[in-house]
């Protein structure tokens, strides 16, 4: 490693130490410094367009914001939004927009988000500085200086007609310290604005490889760094080729400008080609282990339906910790986790302002919302955030768990998308129901799942639930008959309500359809040209409305 990285990364985490110290402060008083962050936001807004509508100037108290501003989705903003991305000014908030983040879009319509540099900076000084302090909080006997392989692009998208940046949020979180990365991470700048993703996924792991001392690797969500592996078992051959000759193979279309860039930073390396080569001979089961004997741990958001990736994962890194450390949105930086063993989130007091509608609410046209201290451990709730960049009591579509206290701050575990629920005749089967069906199913036929989605089908009288499933290898039409029946009973364990239509002929069984091998991967390509970013894709579960997508599954079915 180098002295000017052990340097960086001894100050990050110094520098995290102080921040861990003003959290601990902010969490012991959540609700006094959420309502600070609240009346902030209200007075720093009250002559836009928005403020002066809902008159902000004239709110004193919580109750009163309540009162007078309506709760609000997606909707509710896209003639304003509209109006910014001609470039007019003072319409959601007073100040300018940095970049409109673009959602991924994969599990609902794709949103155009407000960033300013506020917004961004009360958010990202936790994602760069609490998590590394909480990983070496939670990691300090293994812990060493080197740096991280990084799964991240910088891939701008377009412009408004304004002249405002539109990208994703992770994109333009690492624009922001382009000049700081190569210190922390073992990718050039340039690989990170590679559009096609796996050749930018061969070509981190190509610069990755060539530095021993590699200590994680880090993904937006864990199926980047899945896909990350595969791509290394895939094109194992190439990349030890391209490190003992110290340039990138003529396979590679990245063009000739790029080529030329990145091969600056590579030189011929026999003798670790030769170590690669040999650890590649021995099988790719644990083989992150044996590449970068100090790695320690991989950082990705995983659990709820992203948990379906932790096994593979597994496979390639010998079950090296898997630590999920933020709960986050473009719209907001929501929740740090400080546990490298469990996957849960201290909500963050001064981000944004929270309120939640506990679940049994969430349906009313008016529903109850609750502050951030007056939730109950064990129960479930809808968050709405008022934000720094002009969403004001916000539907995120979020559904989260309330699992205990850090100091007065309630640790969550995120259990779903409202959007992605299959609900036919009211039984509400949620990702959470569906990821623990799925489960004990693979597990009992042991097959080894790739991916999957579903979709409700109405062409049938009653309604099914058709699922789309890529295994490592083919089964036969008689094991998909018993994986249909051993699925719907799961699902009937999982969701009483689901048991109770399949019972009274409200619903009929499930259906499954494999697909061909690299059908998911196509989708994520499909996504990928349609301008989501690389960092990202997230495969919906329910794909319903998503015809491109379905018609891609169709036409891959075996």
């Amino acid at each position: 490693m180098s002295i000017i990285s052990k340097v960086v990364y001894c100050t990050m985490i110094s520098a995290g130490g102080v921040l861990e110290k003003k959290f601990n402060k902010y969490t012991l008083n959540s609700r006094s410094v959420n309502e600070e962050v609240l009346f902030k936001i209200l007075n720093k807004n009250n002559e836009c367009n928005y403020g002066e509508k809902y008159n902000f100037n004239s709110i004193r108290s919580v109750n009163e914001y309540k009162e007078i501003v309506p709760i609000t989705d997606y909707s509710d903003y896209e003639q304003y939004i509209n109006e910014m991305l001609k470039g007019k000014k003072n319409i959601l908030i007073t100040d300018d927009v940095e970049y409109f983040g673009h959602t991924s879009g994969t599990t609902g319509k794709q949103k155009l988000i407000p960033v300013t540099k506020k917004s961004r900076e009360v958010g990202s000084k936790y994602m760069a500085l609490l998590i590394e302090r909480f990983a070496y909080n939670n990691l300090k006997n293994q812990w060493n200086y080197g740096r991280g392989l990084m799964l991240a692009d910088t891939v701008m998208t377009t412009y408004s007609e304004g002249g405002v940046p539109i990208c994703s949020a992770t994109s333009g979180g690492m624009d922001a310290i382009k000049f700081i990365l190569p210190k922390i991470y073992t990718s050039p700048y340039e690989v990170m604005k590679i559009k096609d993703k796996n050749t930018a996924l061969y070509l981190h792991l190509l610069f990755a490889l060539n530095d021993k001392n590699l200590t994680y690797i880090s993904g937006v969500f864990i199926s980047n760094v899945l896909d990350a592996l595969r791509v290394l078992e895939e094109k194992s051959e190439l990349l030890v080729m391209d490190i003992k000759k110290g340039r990138i193979n003529r396979n590679l279309n990245i063009g000739d400008e790029n080529r030329k860039k990145l091969n600056k930073y590579l030189k011929p390396n026999a003798g670790r080609a030769d170590e690669i080569e040999l650890e590649f001979s021995k099988g790719f089961r644990g083989i992150c282990r044996r590449l970068w004997p100090k790695i320690t741990y991989i950082a990705a958001v995983t659990g709820a339906n992203f948990s379906i990736y932790d096994e593979m994962v597994n496979y390639y890194t010998e079950s090296l910790p898997i630590y999920s450390p933020a709960y986050a949105a473009t719209e907001a930086m929501i929740g740090i986790n400080p546990y490298i063993s469990n996957i849960r989130y201290v909500i963050i007091p001064d981000t944004v302002f929270y309120e939640f509608i506990p679940i049994d609410e969430s349906d009313k046209e008016k529903p109850v919302t609750c502050c951030i201290d007056e939730l109950k451990i064990g129960e479930k709730y809808e968050i709405i955030v008022t934000n720094y960049a002009g969403f004001y009591r916000y539907r995120l579509g979020d559904v989260i768990k309330v699992v205990g206290y850090y100091n007065n701050s309630p640790e969550v575990e995120f259990l779903y998308r409202k959007n992605q629920v299959l609900n036919m005749v009211s039984e509400k089967t949620t990702e959470d129901h569906l990821k623990v069906s799925i489960n004990k199913t693979i597990k009992e036929l042991g097959v080894s799942l790739i991916d999957y989605t579903t979709i409700a089908d109405n062409t049938i009288t009653p309604g099914r639930y058709i699922f789309y499933f890529e295994l490592d290898k083919e089964i036969s039409q008689s094991k998909i008959k018993n994986f249909e029946k051993i699925l719907d009973l799961e699902l009937q364990k999982a969701n009483l309500a689901y048991s109770r239509f399949r019972k009274n002929n409200k619903l009929s069984g499930v259906s499954v359809n494999v697909v061909r091998k690299n059908t998911f991967d196509n989708i994520k390509k499909f996504l990928i040209s349609n301008g989501v970013s690389k960092s990202q894709i997230k495969i919906p579960r329910v794909a319903t409305n998503k015809t491109d997508i379905l018609r891609i599954l169709n036409d891959n079915r075996i």
